[in-house]
C-alpha cells in the first residue's frame, strides 16, 4: 500500500509541476501586449508570489518523499535490524539400522496337563490323635480336622410298658416284684419314660428269649433297640483324582467334602 500511495503522490506532484512550468502557476510581474507594457495589480502580484512559494515547498516535499521512499525500499532489502541470514547447518548423519540376527526358534515345550485338586475327607478315625498320626505317615497337611457324631445301635432292652397314672405305675411295680422280678428300674427320659426296664441284652435273640419266658409267667413286655452316639474324626485333604488310590485303604475311606 505504501508504494502505491507514494506513486499517487508523485503523479499528483508531477501534474502540479507540469502546470507550474506551463505558466499557469508562474508569478506574472508584467504583461506585454501589443499596445505596450501592462502593470500588475497588487492582488495579482500577491498571487504570483504565493504560487512561487508553494512551488518551492512542493519541490522540497517531493525530494524528501523520494529520499524516504528510497530509504524504505533499502530497509526492506536489508531486513530487520540485527538480522543475519541463517547459516546452513550440517545435518547429522543418521545411524545405520542395526540388523538383528535371526535366532532359530526354540522348540515348543509340551503343555503340561493342569492338575485339578478337589477337597476330600479321609476317615473315619477313632480320635483326633489317630487322625494326626495318619496325616504324619502320609506326609500330608490338613487345614481342618472334623469330629462328627454317629448314632449306632448299642443293645436291646426288654421293658414293661408305662402306666397312664402314677397309682397304676405303683401297682405295676408291685405286680412285677410279685412275679419274682427284683432287678427292675423305671425309665426316666425319652419316649419310654415311666416304663420299667426288665433286662438289657447285647444280642437280640437273647432279648427275644427273655420276652418269651416273661410271657409264660403272665408278664407282657416289649423290646426296643437303644441307640448310642459315637464320635468319629475326619481329615480334610486337597487331592487330585490320580492320588485317591494312593491314600485310600480298607480302614480309611476317601469321600468328597460335605458342607456339614
Amino acid at each position: 500500500m505504501k508504494p502505491l500511495f507514494f506513486l499517487l503522490c508523485v503523479l499528483n506532484l508531477g501534474f502540479f509541476l507540469w502546470q507550474f512550468h506551463s505558466g499557469k502557476l508562474s508569478p506574472v510581474v508584467a504583461r506585454e501586449t501589443q499596445s505596450g507594457v501592462n502593470l500588475l495589480t497588487v492582488e495579482e502580484y500577491r498571487r504570483a508570489l504565493r504560487g512561487s512559494r508553494i512551488s518551492t515547498l512542493v519541490e522540497e516535499d517531493i525530494r524528501r518523499w523520494q529520499l524516504a521512499d528510497v530509504e524504505y525500499m533499502l530497509a526492506g532489502l536489508r531486513g530487520p535490524v540485527g538480522y543475519l541470514p541463517a547459516k546452513k547447518t550440517e545435518q547429522p548423519l543418521k545411524p545405520r539400522p542395526v540388523v538383528k540376527e535371526i535366532q532359530p526358534e526354540k522348540p515348543l515345550q509340551p503343555i503340561q496337563p493342569l492338575i485339578v485338586r478337589k477337597c476330600f475327607e479321609a476317615g473315619p478315625f477313632q480320635d483326633e490323635a489317630n487322625a494326626q498320626q495318619w496325616l504324619a505317615q502320609k506326609a500330608l497337611s490338613s487345614k481342618q480336622i472334623l469330629a462328627r457324631d454317629k448314632i449306632t445301635g448299642s443293645d436291646f432292652q426288654v421293658y414293661y410298658p408305662a402306666a397312664k397314672t402314677s397309682e397304676q405305675s405303683r401297682s405295676d411295680k408291685f405286680f412285677l416284684k410279685d412275679k419274682g422280678l427284683l432287678d427292675i428300674w423305671m425309665i426316666q427320659e425319652g419316649d419310654k419314660k415311666g416304663a420299667f426296664s426288665l433286662g438289657v441284652f447285647n444280642d437280640k435273640a437273647r432279648a427275644v428269649l427273655f420276652k418269651t419266658q416273661l410271657a409264660a409267667r403272665g408278664i407282657t413286655s416289649e423290646i426296643r433297640q437303644r441307640d448310642k452316639t459315637q464320635s468319629q474324626w475326619f481329615a480334610k485333604l486337597m487331592l487330585d483324582k490320580a492320588s485317591l488310590t494312593q491314600y485310600e485303604s480298607s480302614a480309611i475311606q476317601l469321600s468328597p467334602c460335605t458342607n456339614k
